[in-house]
């Protein structure tokens, strides 16, 4: 590497957080060339004398912010570009007369060469204005459900990120965010975090539609399983099923990473309740074991209520709006 890296033990501000910003900091100075190859993770680890995990996220981060690229079998390049002014000015102005080129031979008179250039900016435009947003959530489960749920929203970049994540690292909710979205028990904590406040988002969940058709149709004297990836996730099936299930004999919950045996568990049982999606989470045992099963399968997942929904459209198109005035 051709700079000094240094790492100072004795600041407030994580390891991670540091190593992102020096080597942001020489990529844009010219310090690490384009296409130039960093120390791998455990090079790094050694060197610095820190946790590979702790190399790992910060390689992670810049390679969101597009100023690193993993090669498959070959190792980690810097992919910033990072020209003077004076020659990134004439590259542009070479490759514009290029394009202009090209859009001639092809027969296109100069008014038309400007609509077409007014209507791609445009696109580009939009493009630019899109709400960068971060979904958190304490279970993958309803993480994932959120997620796919806004993921469906015009004009959004969307990030996930798990709590324990979060409170592990806070500095990953920057500045760059326009807007973070969270349930109401985690809302006072990442009030505390966030470097502005009003970015903050509270929803309230409930069960899908069908997922709770399926709970209210069960029928008395029915004996229901509850398998889930995290015990939170499965703590919320368990209280849907108390809260909307008449006289129907729930289980305890059965968390797949326990150990449990999961033939035994669902011996004698009449329904069981996973998260959607359940085969991403479960392992080939617990898969099979669901496969084999004679009873009913009901697939639950949780999303924002209506009043949340609205709420966040309209947030999400003001800034929209914001962003293209």
């Amino acid at each position: 590497m051709e700079y000094n890296l240094t790492i100072n033990h004795e600041l407030d501000v994580p390891i991670y957080q540091q190593l992102v910003d020096t080597i942001r900091t020489a990529i844009k100075k010219g310090n690490l060339k384009s296409g130039q190859q960093l120390p791998t993770v455990q090079e790094m680890t050694q060197n610095l004398a820190v946790a590979r995990g702790t190399v790992k996220r910060a390689y992670d981060e810049l390679e969101r912010a597009g100023l690193l690229e993993k090669v498959q079998g070959r190792g980690t390049f810097v992919s910033y570009r990072a020209e003077n002014s004076g020659s990134r000015k004439e590259q542009a102005m070479a490759a514009i007369d290029k394009m202009l080129n090209s859009l001639e031979e092809m027969g296109f008179s100069n008014t038309e060469i400007n609509i077409f250039l007014n209507l791609k900016l445009r696109e580009r435009s939009e493009e630019e204005a899109h709400v960068k947003i971060a979904v958190v959530e304490c279970n993958p489960e309803t993480l994932s459900q959120i997620s796919e749920q806004l993921r469906h929203t015009p004009g959004v970049d969307l990030y996930s990120y798990m709590l324990e994540n979060i409170k592990e690292y806070p500095y990953q909710l920057g500045e760059d965010f326009d807007l973070i979205v969270t349930t109401s028990s985690h809302a006072d904590y990442l009030e505390n975090v966030l470097p502005v406040k009003k970015k903050l988002a509270r929803m309230a969940l409930r069960p899908s539609p069908r997922c709770l058709s399926h709970i209210i149709k069960l029928r008395s004297g029915t004996k229901v399983g509850i398998m889930s990836y995290s015990p939170r996730f499965g703590d919320l099936l368990y209280e849907a099923c108390m809260t909307y299930a008449e006289d129907v004999e729930v289980s305890r919950p059965v968390v797949i990473s326990d150990g449990e045996n999961h033939v035994n568990y669902l011996k004698g049982k009449d329904a069981i309740l996973v998260p959607k999606h359940y085969n991403k989470y479960f392992g080939a045992e617990a898969a099979d074991a669901l496969k084999k099963f004679k009873g009913e399968v009901i697939e639950c997942y949780y999303e924002m209520d209506e009043g949340s929904l609205i709420y966040l459209e309209a947030k999400i198109k003001r800034l929209t709006e914001n962003k293209t005035l």
